[in-house]
């Protein structure tokens, strides 16, 4: 099981000062100042790597301040690398399993710490919420992927934003003399290439993937890199940013970067207000439109989607912080054209009369539903994943993250998960079921998670119904119902019910919603049990007097079938005895404490 040890403050305190010990052995052989105003917050950055400010420094020359009077940092961020100084980053207190895909660490959250561990560039980042202090190191500068020059430091910067009510935003902005357009929406959708045209064209620029937003005392728009990046394949639309291209020679896999300044200086303002809030969708004509036919609530899961899936520790903040802008800034729905140069002019001419146009923020509309994570383990399952994903999707929840964990398929399981555009997918070497689903777990950006095994089925508006039960009971940490057993054979889209659900399983995982306080509470499943893992979290969960609601009507219906997992197995293969034992143990444990 993934013991829970390291989410004692204390261990963690220790954990950041072995890195500020190292930092400052990397100091102490060289180390040069920096400081940088950002959202109109100074940063001083203090590298013990000439190299990293080499990479870091070109992004943010436009943040950059001659004079450090009256430039009192409000964070202090260190920076170095073993490869030029020999000194190396302490080992984490924890079992890597706790390290997400976004980066975050699962135990690690206190209100004090903040850590992450970014596989995409292999760099370790720590920052002190307290102290106003963060760490940041990597091994070898001279492997860092090509994006890390294009947008350094992203994850200590937003949490130095986040401590001054400032937020990082997946998205983009133009804008003219009146104010700014804020392209916002997942990625694909045509946010780089609308500003990008925009820069080309004369417009403002304040970003062409992040940017920095503050709303008081009225929601503004702040640069938070002089540098785009776009796919090669679209070199021949961007002529005009051509002598900024910084890799010319880069791999066919890797982006093209433009360093903007010094060439676009003067169309890079130090912030411009957010005049309107735009969600690019693709038009088949050649004239773009702009319709007020979108929701405050698409519009802030546009908005939060990505930024929240790639910042370590964006949550309930964010969340808050884009319903905030939301509801002070209109929305619209950009249909873009083809024609990209009459796109720029409308856009120009749009903003300039936006007085007659553009209007108010809409009013506050119904509480929007709180973010909810189903999480869909699967082994071996092509021929059951399409009616699981499937399943969860005709279920309509407005606010979902759905995660199918493909526990080392050797068949298309993930191919067919893969097809579907709504699933995020995670892949690993077969570990059971628990494992699984604790990747789900540790990866998931909902309050609320839910799980569906890949051969079961909820009922119609289950997921509304268990969701609303938990709202409506604060105190409760989970609700279920009861499985429905039903007989199903090879082939057959419906099965037969049979067996009374009430004497069904008393601890099962399906058709039921957690709030995910509630395994930060309880831990994670006991990835150590191949069988039993729901009947140990329960009797945990109880153990610790877990508020567990028990709603009377079937909430999942448990397909039957030859290739059940469970099927022709012992007690002793199932767990039953190794839960109990676990129990036992974990009791005379605690009497031996008292």
């Amino acid at each position: 099981m993934m013991t829970d040890f390291y989410e004692d403050e204390e261990v963690q305190r220790a954990f950041f000062q072995e890195m500020g010990e190292g930092y400052q052995q990397a100091a102490a052989m060289h180390q040069s100042i920096t400081r940088i105003v950002l959202a109109g917050i100074c940063i001083e950055l203090r590298f013990a790597s000439e190299k990293l400010k080499q990479i870091f420094l070109p992004a943010l020359g436009h943040l950059c301040v001659e004079s450090a009077e009256g430039c009192k940092p409000a964070h202090t961020l260190c920076l170095w690398d073993r490869s030029s100084s020999a000194i190396g980053a302490p080992p984490p207190p924890c079992d890597r399993r706790h390290f997400t895909d976004r980066g975050d660490i699962w135990g690690f959250n206190n209100k004090v710490f903040q850590f992450a561990f970014l596989y995409g560039e292999l760099s370790v980042n720590m920052y002190s919420r307290s102290e106003r202090l963060g760490y940041y190191w990597v091994d070898e500068p001279e492997h860092l992927p090509y994006w890390c020059a294009a947008a350094p430091l992203r994850s200590l910067l937003h949490w130095c934003m986040s401590e001054e009510d400032r937020q990082l935003l997946h998205g983009a902005a133009i804008g003219t003399s009146e104010g700014a357009i804020l392209l916002t929406g997942s990625g694909g959708i045509g946010k780089s290439s609308t500003a990008l045209n925009g820069l080309q064209e004369g417009m403002h620029f304040s970003g062409d993937d992040y940017v920095v937003l503050a709303l008081e005392p009225e929601p503004t728009v702040y640069p938070l890199y002089a540098s785009a990046k776009v796919n090669r394949d679209q070199l021949s639309f961007y002529e005009r940013l051509r002598p900024c291209l910084t890799n010319p020679e880069g791999g066919e896999n890797e982006k093209a970067i433009f360093e903007l300044i010094p060439t676009f200086a003067d169309q890079i303002p130090a912030s411009m207000p957010v005049r309107a809030i735009l969600v690019p969708k693709v038009h088949d004509a050649p004239q773009s439109v702009i319709e007020n036919t979108i929701s405050r609530h698409e519009v802030k899961h546009a908005a939060s989607l990505t930024t929240v899936e790639q910042l370590p520790y964006a949550g309930n903040d964010t969340y808050q912080f884009i319903d905030r802008l939301c509801a002070s800034v209109p929305s619209f729905r950009l249909k873009l054209g083809s024609d990209r140069k009459r796109l720029i002019e409308y856009l120009r001419s749009w903003l300039n009369e936006g007085r007659n146009h553009i209007g108010p923020a809409p009013v506050d509309e119904a509480a929007a539903p709180t973010p909810l994570t189903v999480i869909i383990p699967a082994f071996n399952r092509e021929h059951l994943i399409d009616d699981a994903i499937s399943n969860v999707l005709a279920q309509q929840y407005p606010d979902l993250e759905l995660i199918v964990v493909d526990d080392g398929s050797t068949d298309a399981t993930a191919a067919r998960a893969r097809s579907h555009p709504e699933v995020k997918l995670f892949q690993h070497p077969n570990s059971g079921p628990a494992q699984s689903r604790n990747r789900g777990i540790v990866n998931a950006r909902g309050d609320y998670i839910a799980f569906l095994d890949s051969d079961d089925l909820w009922p119609s508006d289950m997921l509304r119904e268990l969701v609303n039960t938990l709202d409506k009971h604060p105190e409760v940490d989970v609700v279920m119902g009861w499985p429905q057993l039903a007989r199903f054979t090879h082939g057959s889209e419906t099965g037969d019910f049979y067996g009374n659900p009430r004497e069904g399983f008393d601890a099962y995982i399906t058709g039921t919603v957690f709030r995910r306080q509630a395994f930060e509470r309880v831990g994670l499943f006991d990835a150590d049990l191949t069988f039993g893992e729901d009947v140990d979290w329960f009797t945990r969960a109880r153990e610790l007097q877990v508020h567990i609601l028990r709603v009377d009507y079937a909430s999942v219906i448990v397909r039957r079938h030859t290739g059940n997992m469970t099927k022709g197995k012992n007690l002793v293969e199932l767990n039953v005895l190794r839960v109990f034992k676990k129990a036992l143990d974990r009791k005379r444990d605690a009497a031996k404490i008292h």
